[in-house]
């Protein structure tokens, strides 16, 4: 007996809980307090945004490293087989 009451307690607590979770998440103030928060921080990027500073073009003239560098093939030939032959 005490059993059930105990089992029906706990099931009435648990829904109770849920449901006031439920119904303070999915409530239209906390709804409208989220939008806020969204629309500041979005505020805040676009604010920071216009804040960054435009760099001028400054690579005329530059001077190019080793150009034919690109063009030598001294690629290594490998083979794990190879390697069980010595």
């Amino acid at each position: 007996m005490v059993k059930n009451i105990l089992s029906v307690l706990i099931f009435l607590f648990l829904f109770s809980f849920l449901f006031f979770v439920a119904n303070t998440y999915l409530s239209n103030n906390q709804k409208t307090l989220i939008n806020k928060k969204k629309e500041i921080v979005l505020q805040k990027i676009t604010d920071s945004i216009n804040e960054l500073p435009i760099l001028i073009n400054d690579t005329n003239n530059i001077i190019e490293f080793n150009p034919g560098f690109e063009n030598e093939n001294n690629k290594i030939k490998r083979s794990f087989w190879k390697l069980f032959e010595k």
